[in-house]
């Protein structure tokens, strides 16, 4: 490949390296690490069309992603994402799924940030979008209580030193990737996009994350991703009928992987939450019907007003996750008790206002509140 001095590659350049990937990804060759980051970089620039963008996203997804081609994937993003840097005295975390599993449960990722945050020993930095295959993504759930999505990364920033929870709004960080986002929507299928959301936070120095997978082959994946993430604890969690969090409905896996003495280990386990003192629910007790009920379910279980204990049960154990993986509680049983105490003394509520206060329209969740 012909490269000028300045490092600009032509477009006539681009096109035969593309024309060169495509071809291996049909013949079910993996792509290189350098190789797959090199077109993600491309795509994020706005040097490749729209029909190369689809044929690679198909081609890569019948091929199915390897590890090192998921470490590119990720390291292109990273590396042209804006970025920031929290300055607190307690560890960073967030919770975030893959999405997918198409169970049309309430935000209870959400829900459990904002309760787990306001305990006051951890701070979340929430990565997250809008809805790709839930009723309500994180983003439709803040903005319809009248979270400003376009806000800064300066103003997030000062959210999460100041109130110890900042929501960081994925198309805001990542720029670059509106020039993928109409090629994703017209395929409506779940690419390699999908599958790194959650290991793409902007924010440089997070503790630790609950990364929630629907397919299980994801499990191991993004286990062995953590050292190029730079996190201390990563709990990667699987429910057993494919929810991207932690169920009370049924037994989970989960793969803990944290770093001790230099090095880091990875622990799996079977979660059953009737074990830990939860009763076990179906899935039609943590289920809503339609978005608008999937945001007023999430607003009533972190206000403590849920008449439903399962949909508050499913926050607690979520919550909890967070507590332990940032090192907070010696168990799951001690996180569900701290976090319980959150939701009913109006920590976690008092939290949620306090966040749209400083970074939205007020009017908009005092309106929202009169429907609970």
């Amino acid at each position: 490949m012909n490269v000028s001095p300045n490092n600009f590659i032509s477009s006539t350049d681009i096109k035969t390296q593309n024309t060169y990937i495509l071809k291996k990804l049909i013949s079910k060759r993996n792509l290189t690490n350098k190789e797959i980051s090199e077109v993600i970089t491309n795509i994020i620039k706005g040097k490749c069309s729209d029909i190369f963008i689809s044929a690679f996203l198909i081609s890569l997804l019948i091929k199915g992603e390897n590890l090192e081609e998921i470490k590119g994937v990720v390291e292109a993003i990273q590396n042209n994402a804006v970025h920031i840097s929290p300055i607190v005295n307690v560890p960073i975390m967030d919770n975030c799924g893959t999405g997918g599993d198409l169970l049309n449960t309430f935000n209870i990722s959400t829900a459990s940030a904002i309760v787990a945050s306001s305990c006051g020993k951890v701070v979340v930095a929430k990565h997250g979008n809008r809805s790709s295959s839930s009723l309500s993504g994180s983003a439709d759930f803040f903005e319809y209580l009248g979270y400003n999505l376009e806000n800064e990364p300066q103003v997030v920033n000062q959210a999460i030193e100041t109130n110890g929870f900042g929501f960081i709004y994925a198309p805001k960080f990542h720029p670059g990737l509106k020039n993928v986002s109409k090629v994703r929507r017209e395929l409506g299928l779940r690419t390699v996009f999908n599958k790194i959301g959650p290991l793409c936070n902007p924010c440089t120095n997070l503790y630790g994350q609950i990364i929630g997978v629907s397919d299980p082959v994801l499990l191991d994946i993004v286990a062995q991703m953590t050292p190029l993430l730079g996190l201390k604890s990563v709990m990667i969690v699987y429910s057993h009928e494919g929810m991207d969090e932690l169920s009370t409905s049924c037994n989970n896996t989960i793969v803990h992987t944290f770093l001790q003495d230099g090095s880091y280990s990875i622990v799996k386990s079977i979660l059953d939450p009737s074990k830990i003192g939860l009763p076990k629910s179906t899935l039609k007790d943590i289920s809503v019907k339609d978005t608008s009920q999937s945001i007023l379910e999430t607003l009533r279980v972190i206000y403590g007003t849920n008449s439903n204990p399962f949909k508050e049960n499913i926050v607690l154990l979520n919550s909890s996750a967070i507590l332990l993986n940032g090192n907070i509680v010696n168990s799951l049983e001690e996180g569900i008790c701290i976090a319980r105490e959150c939701i009913h003394n109006g920590n976690a509520q008092k939290k949620l206002f306090n966040l749209i206060k400083s970074c939205g329209n007020i009017s908009k969740l005092e309106s929202v509140e009169k429907l609970i």
